[in-house]
């Protein structure tokens, strides 16, 4: 076998790959630790509201110490129940909610391609793709414990953009599961859905519980993977074309509840462009003009 020379990789583009890496870990371990803490708070609260109504219940038929007994065993319970509730059946639903149905074997391949693609160049797990039957060009990606996240699309996202658009939305999309921002919106989601049930605003609730420019982040991470941040910038004007074209038919957060908190979480949230644009980041139109910059 010939003797290969070994190159030296630069010192500076070692550290800048170092911190690059820590940079990821750090966002990543931040959106575990706020997905954690969102589902952990609200069930807790319920939970000891619960304790002490079993407790006082049950203090009336035993005593104080049956009291307590009763109580602690209705917080663990509850705090458990509840856990489980929004962690396992959260995404699930929201996915229902939003009418999603799996894809077919044959359908959708060029998008199935450039994700598989992708997903190896940023190294992600490939997600089950689920489409909404909606003339519209948009997509959504949610974690789901111990099961690949799953990418919801609408059925005009493919056909409404070139390749190198549609490689731009997809990227958008598996870099927020590949720095776990899905896991936070999926909580968010879920703890978000019993009030947006009652008292509506749901979406308002879940776009201050992710944080601003959460989209405009995630743009400058997928341009930097594609490696052509024009092309993104031009998928999203695009999609606001779309919209602006498909607004006779309800977009799919217009289906529900639980279906209108998602609208922070589409890769275009502001549809027909009826969100105010000042000081808002996260406005699909700014995201295009700041990405057609570089």
């Amino acid at each position: 076998m010939p003797n290969r020379t070994s190159v030296p990789v630069p010192p500076e583009v070692l550290a800048g790959r170092s911190s690059e890496a820590a940079e990821e870990a750090e966002t990543v371990a931040t959106n575990e630790r706020r997905a954690l803490w969102l589902v952990a708070s609200r069930v807790t609260v319920v939970a000891l509201l619960a304790g002490v109504v079993g407790g006082a219940v049950a203090g009336l038929v035993g005593g104080g110490g049956a009291a307590v007994a009763a109580g602690l065993a209705v917080v663990v319970v509850v705090g458990l129940v509840g856990v489980g509730l929004l962690r396992w059946a959260g995404s699930g639903a929201v996915v229902r909610s939003l009418g999603a149905r799996p894809a077919g074997p044959e359908e959708l391949p060029r998008l199935r391609n450039l994700a598989e693609g992708l997903c190896a160049t940023i190294g992600v797990a490939s997600p089950d793709i689920m489409v909404v039957d909606h003339p519209g060009a948009n997509a959504l990606a949610l974690a789901r414990p111990r099961r690949p996240s799953v990418l919801v699309v609408t059925a005009g996202l493919e056909s409404s953009l070139s390749v190198v658009e549609l490689e731009g939305v997809l990227a958008h999309e598996l870099v927020r599961v590949k720095l776990h921002e899905t896991e936070l919106a999926a909580a968010a989601l879920a703890v978000t859905a019993p009030l947006a049930a009652v008292g509506g605003r749901g979406a308002d609730r879940v776009r201050s519980l992710l944080g601003p420019s959460r989209a405009f982040r995630a743009d400058q991470r997928a341009a930097a993977v594609v490696r052509y941040p024009p092309g993104l910038a031009a998928a999203l004007e695009r999609l606001l074309v779309v919209a602006s074209s498909t607004s006779p038919a309800p977009a799919p957060w217009e289906r529900g509840p639980i279906a209108r908190s998602t609208r922070p979480l589409w890769v275009d949230p502001v549809g027909a462009d009826d969100v105010p644009r000042e000081g808002n980041l996260d406005h699909t139109a700014v995201r295009a003009a700041t990405l057609a910059l570089e």
